[in-house]
C-alpha cells in the first residue's frame, strides 16, 4: 500500500513539470475567450497599428449598397477606423488601408 502511494505522488510530479504551449501560427488562439469578462465581444481588431496586425478574412462585394470586409474578425466598411488604421477602399479581392499615412494594399487570400 505504501509503495502505491509513493508511485502516485512521484508520478504526479512528473506530469506537473510538463507545460503545454500553444503555437497559434498567426491565427487566433482558440484558448482565449471571445467574450470579455464584462460580457462584450473581445476583439483585437481595434488594437491594430501596423500592416502586420491586419488579417483580411473576407470581402462581401456590393457595388450598389457598398461593400464590407471582415478584418480581424470585425465587419468594416470604407471610412471605418480600426486602431490607427483607416479602411480607404474595398475592392473585389483586396482592401486598401491608410497605415500611418501610407497606403497599404492587402489581397484576399483565396485558400
Amino acid at each position: 500500500m505504501a509503495v502505491l502511494i509513493i508511485c502516485v505522488i512521484v508520478g504526479s510530479e512528473v506530469f506537473a513539470e510538463e507545460m503545454f504551449t500553444y503555437n497559434a501560427k498567426g491565427k487566433r488562439d482558440p484558448f482565449i475567450p471571445l467574450i470579455s469578462e464584462s460580457g462584450g465581444y473581445a476583439s483585437d481588431a481595434y488594437e491594430a497599428s501596423a500592416a502586420e496586425d491586419i488579417r483580411l478574412e473576407g470581402i462581401v462585394w456590393d457595388e450598389v449598397k457598398g461593400s464590407i470586409a471582415i478584418i480581424n474578425g470585425e465587419i468594416v466598411k470604407e471610412g471605418d477606423v480600426m486602431g490607427s488604421i483607416k479602411i480607404l477602399k474595398i475592392n473585389k479581392d483586396s482592401v486598401i488601408f491608410d497605415v500611418g499615412g501610407e497606403n497599404v494594399k492587402i489581397d484576399l487570400n483565396k485558400e
